[in-house]
């Protein structure tokens, strides 16, 4: 739930992959962009109606602290669906801005998390329709594929996706996260295709680009909107780059 740390690193597209049947996409930061309620003047608000007086100064500290607590989370859970990591991710972000008392923190990590469920406190990138329109004017089929407990169908009937999207696949339901080869083949079943004609998009290297690739999808492209990877398979900085990348 914290935001993705700017870095120099530009993104190079490698040569176009093979034309898929099918593309499976990731839900937050590749579709979707979290707004302000979850960066550092966001949680500032937020710790203000708990009586929390938290920095944004440190909110670089705050999202190392998060990924530090979602990493020693995935040590003990590995790929099985864990709602408590919601929990420890805004706990870990107010606590570094400067949180105090236990309860307090939990409390206003209770608020953010509550904030995450409702897509009013999001917006569709402006690349992605457009990405989608192309995809499906080409024939392709298209799924969400998310590690989340939201409700992917109230997703879509927010943002108007019904034409675009075929199927939608959330951790909370299959009971695995990304990476895990269970979820990627929910989606795969859903959509009635191989992997190897299907590519996945999003923008997480492990989750959604190493894991693809390691459960046979015939690739994986990584979104990468600020630059902050330098990671050697396809690369894209924006969603309309993705048509070109795929050969269509």
């Amino acid at each position: 739930m914290s935001a993705r740390e700017a870095g120099a690193a530009a993104a190079t597209p490698l040569a176009p992959l093979p034309t898929p049947r099918a593309v499976l996409f990731d839900v937050d930061y590749t579709l979707l962009e979290p707004g302000d309620m979850f960066h550092a003047d966001g949680y500032r608000r937020c710790g203000e109606k708990f009586g929390l007086d938290l920095d944004v100064s440190r909110w670089e500290a705050a999202e190392r602290a998060a990924y530090e607590a979602v990493r020693a989370r995935r040590e003990r859970t590995g790929t099985l669906h864990d709602n408590g990591v919601y929990d420890a991710i805004a706990e870990a972000v107010i606590t570094a801005m400067g949180g105090g008392d236990p309860e307090i923190v939990h409390a206003c990590a209770e608020a953010v998390i509550a904030g995450w469920t409702d897509c009013r406190n999001f917006t569709l990138y402006d690349d992605a329709i457009p990405c989608l329109k192309d995809l499906r004017a080409a024939g392709l089929k298209i799924a969400l594929v998310s590690n989340t407990n939201r409700s992917l169908s109230e997703v879509i009937g927010f943002f108007g996706l019904e034409p675009y999207v075929d199927a939608a696949i959330a951790s909370v339901e299959v009971g695995h996260l990304k990476p895990s080869p269970q979820i990627y083949q929910a989606a795969l079943d859903a959509l009635q295709v191989g992997a190897d004609e299907a590519v996945m998009v999003g923008d997480n290297p492990r989750d959604d680009v190493t894991g693809a690739l390691d459960v046979g999808l015939a690739g994986a492209v990584l979104v990468d909107r600020k630059g902050v990877w330098d990671y050697p398979l396809p690369t894209v900085r924006s969603l309309a780059d993705l048509p070109g990348l795929l050969g269509l």
